[in-house]
């Protein structure tokens, strides 16, 4: 049965839960912060559907099909558009193209806490909530099942998930279907739901007020220098840069994941996705003509299919090669490496919680705020001299 998944190795993913008949698993094991599944032995009847659909214990890597993937920097060809998503709003527009053939979406939404979940929607408004980084654990509930009965009517859905998810809702589903397009994303790995929970309480705290709105890639400094952004009911905003704020520093230095994503299996393509998207990092490099700090998307197809959906989507599209989107973005291929602090963070966690550890270890000091501020007034200054503008960040 699933219980035989370690917390090392499980993903979350709930592919056991939406195939179980007798609703006998529930993420109820707490380990660092993550739910892991635990079985009610009461009501388990050995069927062992759990195991068979499990993509850790089913390692499967699902063919690319020759000549894949193709690689292209695109981007909506509306800037508005582009400036409300996180790069260059390539899923906001695949899922509108469904949405106009009577289809579904699935993605990935904040609740009214501010909880990470998928739902599925055949509107915009349900579209537009889908729009924008999450950075925690979803939970998928029984989006699966719902997605196969969707199928079955003949109706077109697009799915949109981390790579694991993909892979996932494939073994759930058990057979090909013309009408579903899956999407994955670059993929860094996923802190989880009770780090950002304490993450926004923290902060609330510090404003005395209540968090209204929550965005972790705004473009109001421009794409290269996305911040994230807090709006609180007193009238405050915070506002402080990903380079900056602690959230999104104990991120990127590989200390908040869940433990598998350190070893993650669905790296390099092998997720089953019709497409894979991601930022386009370097493309003040490679795309110097085409940058204008609004958002690119590298977009990487696997599949036919997928050709198929990105022809449709309004957007401009350039082809690229595909290592220059891997050179700027490594977990592409490989997964993030493990802080050498990790455990002393979780151990001071577990004695003062999770926001405070935060604050603790990636709180910008003043030291470090000044050595930034240095560094890109004397990146201004040789830009100028070179006759280059001003430094993107």
């Amino acid at each position: 049965m699933i219980d035989q998944v370690s917390p090392q190795e499980c993903c979350i993913c709930a592919a056991c839960a939406n195939v179980c008949p007798k609703q006998a698993i529930a993420f109820t094991k707490p380990i660092d912060g993550f739910f892991y599944p635990r079985i009610d032995a009461d009501v388990c009847i050995g069927c062992n559907l759990c195991e068979k659909v499990c993509p850790v214990l089913n390692p499967y890597a699902f063919p690319i099909e020759k000549g894949k993937p193709e690689a292209f920097a695109a981007r909506s060809t509306d800037p508005d558009t582009r400036q409300g998503s996180t790069s260059g709003a390539v899923f906001y527009e695949a899922g509108r193209v469904i949405l106009s053939h009577g289809g579904y979406v699935c993605g990935a939404v904040f609740d009214d806490e501010f909880r990470v979940k998928h739902i599925i929607t055949d509107s915009e408004d349900g579209l537009c909530r889908m729009r924008g980084s999450k950075y925690a654990q979803s939970d998928v509930g029984d989006t699966y099942i719902q997605i196969k009965q969707i199928l079955e009517r003949g109706a077109e859905v697009l799915f949109c998930g981390c790579p694991c998810q993909v892979a996932a809702l494939r073994r759930v589903l058990g057979k090909e279907y013309p009408n579903l397009f899956l999407l994955d994303f670059v993929c860094h790995g996923i802190p989880s739901q009770s780090m950002l929970d304490a993450y926004i309480l923290e902060q609330e705290q510090r404003k005395r007020a209540k968090v209204t709105d929550i965005r972790f890639r705004d473009k109001a400094r421009g794409w290269h220098n996305s911040s994230v952004v807090l709006t609180f009911d007193n009238g405050r905003i915070y506002s402080k840069s990903i380079t900056v704020d602690p959230y999104m520093r104990g991120f990127h230095s590989g200390t908040t994941m869940r433990e598998n994503c350190y070893n993650c299996r669905f790296k390099g393509f092998t997720s089953g996705s019709d497409l894979m998207l991601g930022d386009f990092w370097g493309a003040e490099t490679v795309l110097k003509d085409w940058d204008d700090n609004t958002g690119i998307s590298a977009v990487m197809a696997s599949s036919e299919k997928g050709l198929r959906l990105l022809e449709q989507i309004p957007a401009e599209k350039r082809p690229v090669d595909l290592d220059c989107i891997i050179r700027y973005n490594k977990n592409i291929l490989h997964s993030t490496e493990k802080s050498p602090i990790r455990e002393q963070f979780r151990e001071y966690a577990g004695a003062h919680g999770d926001g405070e550890a935060l604050m603790h270890f990636f709180a910008e000091s003043g030291w470090e705020r000044h050595k930034r501020v240095a560094r890109y007034r004397l990146r201004c200054i040789v830009y100028k001299l070179s006759g280059r503008g001003k430094p993107l960040y």
